[in-house]
């Protein structure tokens, strides 16, 4: 077994699929915009990203209509989108599991604060964690910051900790606030093994059971 005494969690991707309700907030930023199509490939390249990134680079949005599309994507996500994800199999057992080991368990997301607690009240997952932290929307921060957000909030070392992520933001952001890495490949970033060992990892894992092998065992 690690030592590992924070586990560090994104979200999109990571813990659940998310892309349902993040297309149809595509979808109702580019209704109440009259932007214009994108191909499904495009709208699925919005799940991981910063969303302001992904509006940037997709529609050519900036200014104050980026801030609007922006804002528009939350709008849906808050009152409709959480619900419209699905857990990936085994996500509950593996934090009932790292708790009962005295684990500390984090959730650092580029989803919106606000968001994220929504959709972990609504699952019944609010008390399997420790910490979540999101963007907000008036504090914008990166990965990074989000990962030494937590850190300062457990009070552990960045040797105790590691984080979990499909994306290679989730690699670079951990790779700044210098902790572990531990990639997957089912989510959205991330294929292949070789995919995501372009970038600093100490275990790639195809599904969660081989996150709780890796951890737990």
């Amino acid at each position: 077994m690690n030592n590992y005494k924070l586990i560090i969690f994104d979200l999109d991707g990571t813990l659940a699929d998310t892309s349902p309700g993040i297309l149809n907030s595509i979808r109702y930023a580019q209704k109440m915009m009259h932007l214009p199509e994108i191909t499904l490939e495009q709208m699925y390249s919005h799940v991981g990203p910063p969303m302001d990134e992904s509006y940037a680079r997709n529609f050519g949005l900036s200014g104050d209509r980026l801030r609007q599309a922006v804002e528009y994507h939350k709008e849906y996500a808050v009152k409709q989108g959480y619900k419209e994800i699905d857990l990936y199999p085994h996500i509950t057992d593996l934090l009932d599991k790292l708790r009962a080991q005295g684990k500390l368990t984090a959730v650092a997301t580029l989803k919106a604060h606000q968001t994220a607690v929504k959709i972990f009240d609504t699952f019944g997952l609010s008390d399997k964690f420790d910490i979540v932290t999101g963007v907000d929307t008036k504090a914008p921060k990166t990965k990074a910051q989000l990962l030494e957000y937590c850190l300062e909030k457990s009070g552990c070392d960045k040797s105790q900790a590691v984080l979990i992520g499909d994306s290679k933001y989730d690699a670079i952001g951990a790779k700044e606030a210098g902790i572990d890495f531990i990639a997957v490949t089912y989510g959205f970033g991330f294929k292949t093994v070789e995919d995501a060992k372009v970038f600093p990892c100490c275990a790639v894992c195809d599904d969660v059971m081989q996150i709780e092998k890796f951890l737990c065992e």
